[in-house]
């Protein structure tokens, strides 16, 4: 039984790997990319080699200032990524939060993240 609790677990586990951690993977998908945009997100997405999709996600100081605010959509973004990263396409993803997201609800916030991730999704 704690096998296929451990293989579940695996399956949607966010590890390192799956983020876009230097300069160069972030360049890459910003030469290659493909853009989609909403009222508050605009997601860039490019095919990689690998057997699993990256994220990265790119918030300014600018439109929100406080750290621990730009931390939380943070969360809110990896958390949909963990949740949906195996019926998503293999593919790198950058998402960047626009200017207008200052004074927003999460849960509006949600629904046009998730809106986004329907445009990925294996069919």
């Amino acid at each position: 039984m704690s096998n296929e609790l451990n293989k579940l677990v695996s399956q949607f586990k966010l590890s390192k790997k799956k983020r876009l951690c230097t300069w160069s993977q972030y360049n890459t998908v910003f030469k290659q990319s493909h853009k989609i945009s909403n009222k508050y997100y605009i997601l860039l997405s490019c095919s990689n080699k690998l057997q699993y999709s990256r994220i990265g996600i790119i918030i300014s100081k600018k439109y929100i200032l406080h750290a621990y605010i730009r931390n939380k959509h943070k969360r809110i973004i990896r958390e949909h990524f963990r949740l949906n990263q195996n019926i998503l396409k293999i593919m790198d993803y950058v998402i960047i939060i626009n200017n207008k997201i200052k004074n927003i609800h999460i849960k509006e916030l949600n629904i046009y993240l998730e809106k986004l991730w329907q445009i990925y999704k294996l069919t």
